[in-house]
């Protein structure tokens, strides 16, 4: 099994080593110099560990990224427990319509002098007790409090539903924005070494011009300042990609060392609807249906009007019904089982106003038996309904503050409700500013870039005819690789800014 083991620590060096090759050439590499009964279970490792490493190699997309976010999310779990605890409410507001039903039982013992059941003398003994009872209880009214909880209790499910859903989109937003940002870096990278291949390209023609003695040695060094510039640059561009993946990855609380690959779509502008040329009205119209904060924060104002009803009832009488069904056992409680008979004399007996001696004979028990538990409950059952009516007249003015508190919660929810409305309103108006502004910079930019590209292209017919120095040339290089790095700039810069005003459009988040 060790020298299986071994086969696997090969292969999986080799796959690593290998990473993105041909996955026969590692199998080979493993599987060298290793007999035929061997390479079953050699394989079967192969197999296993392949899955393990093309998973690990997997890309994800923007989809998969915000399903990540979104499973992770902290705040969308608690969003999601508190939407839970409504629902909770919800099934108990409704269960008051039905009767309640309670069975309780006391056990106990006692000390001193309590009344023997069976004689209903008192006696000085420790005894034992137990009684036992069915309670049950019903609202026939009390001002439609119950219904009025239920309405308002579902307003609250519903706000929080919303508030859950905004809270995915601002997250599903957030992650979108990180993507796009670090799809930036990597062009940004692209364009980088481009650059210093250029240069580096630049530098060795630089050097047979100076072996024919066409070109001055020292045009040479004016090149290598600027290929020291462009690696630099190259540096700075893969620093910034290690910065936005670790943004990305924190966004989805992923480990930093976690080996993630992105999809890396190119970005299609031909696909982008030109939205900045919407009307506002018909925005920010879309908006105010469409952005779930509006429709939750509405939900709370609705729950806070039936407030003020449901404090209302607290004034209003209330009327409900009851009954009981109840009984007891105690161990003093005996049956007499035999009887004798004994003359016993009748006081205050008179005959023609005379005191006269009245004897007659009874049967007394002289013989007891304790009564079995069971027997007990049988025997001492009793039962019992009743209604309830209930007249609020004074109540230490609580009634009338829970009124006064529950009409500012009103107010409370419609100035809240117009400050988000407000808020939206000026997000819209900036995000069709900024869209507008972007597209305007985008045009102006492509503008640039040709003009410097014409130029670049002008001064290197030039300096192959030798009528410029590698110092203008390299100067012609740099304004067109800034104009190039604007252009990129604007592009990300209006595309995310289109895929704002789509966001608040309620039309998801995506990239092409």
């Amino acid at each position: 099994m060790n020298a299986y083991l071994h086969v696997l620590i090969r292969y999986l060096t080799a796959f690593i080593e290998k990473t993105g090759s041909d996955y026969a050439s590692a199998r080979n590499i493993a599987l060298k110099n290793h007999g035929p009964m061997n390479k079953s279970l050699v394989l079967v490792l192969l197999l296993s560990s392949l899955s393990l490493f093309s998973t690990a190699q997997e890309k994800w997309d923007l989809e998969r990224c915000i399903r990540e976010a979104l499973d992770k999310n902290l705040t969308i779990a608690q969003m999601d427990l508190n939407k839970q605890g409504y629902d909770i409410n919800g099934k108990q507001l409704r269960r008051e319509r039905i009767p309640s039903l309670n069975v309780n039982s006391d056990f106990g013992f006692t000390v001193g002098r309590v009344i023997n059941p069976s004689t209903n003398d008192f006696e000085t003994e420790n005894s034992l007790y137990q009684s036992i009872g069915v309670g049950t209880g019903f609202v026939l009214y009390n001002g439609g409090r119950i219904n009025k909880s239920v309405r308002q209790n579902d307003f609250y499910v519903s706000s929080a539903e919303q508030d859950l859903r905004q809270a995915r989109e601002d997250v599903s937003l957030s992650v979108a924005l990180s993507y796009l940002n670090l799809l930036f870096a990597y062009e940004n990278i692209t364009i980088a070494q481009r650059r210093v291949d250029l240069t580096k390209e630049q530098l060795s023609n630089m050097d047979k011009m100076i072996q024919a003695g066409t070109r001055p040695e020292n045009d040479r060094y004016d090149i290598l300042s600027q290929l020291a510039t462009d690696e630099s640059g190259l540096i700075t561009a893969k620093n910034t990609v290690d910065i936005n993946m670790l943004d990305l990855k924190q966004k989805m609380l992923m480990e930093p060392g976690y080996p993630l690959e992105i999809v890396r779509p190119e970005l299609s502008m031909a696909s982008l609807e030109p939205l900045e040329n919407q009307p506002f009205d018909t925005v920010y119209a879309t908006a105010l249906k469409n952005q779930a904060s509006i429709q939750a924060a509405e939900f709370r104002q609705k729950a806070s009007e039936l407030g003020v009803d449901i404090a209302r009832s607290q004034r209003i009488p209330s009327l409900s019904l009851g009954g009981n069904l109840g009984t007891n056992w105690s161990n003093f409680a005996k049956t007499p089982i035999d009887y004798s008979l004994e003359r016993v004399q009748q006081p205050g007996v008179y005959i023609n106003g005379q005191s006269a001696l009245f004897e007659y004979d009874t049967y007394v028990p002289t013989t007891f038996e304790p009564v079995s538990y069971l027997d007990q409950l049988d025997q001492n059952i009793g039962y019992g309904w009743g209604a309830s009516l209930s007249i609020p007249i004074l109540n230490n003015y609580a009634g009338q503050a829970s009124i006064e508190r529950a009409k500012i919660n009103v107010i409370n929810a419609d100035i809240e409700t117009e400050q988000l409305k407000q808020t939206l309103k000026t997000n819209v108006q900036n995000a069709l500013t900024s869209a507008l502004a972007a597209k305007k910079s985008l045009e102006a930019a492509e503008t640039s870039s040709k003009a410097a590209k014409i130029a670049l292209d002008n001064a290197d017919r030039k300096l192959q005819l030798g009528a410029i120095s590698s110092y203008e040339y390299l100067s012609a290089r740099n304004r067109s690789d800034i104009a190039d790095n604007n252009l990129l700039i604007k592009k990300y810069d209006y595309y995310f800014q289109i895929k704002v005003l789509e966001y608040y459009m309620g039309r998801g988040i995506h990239i092409e």
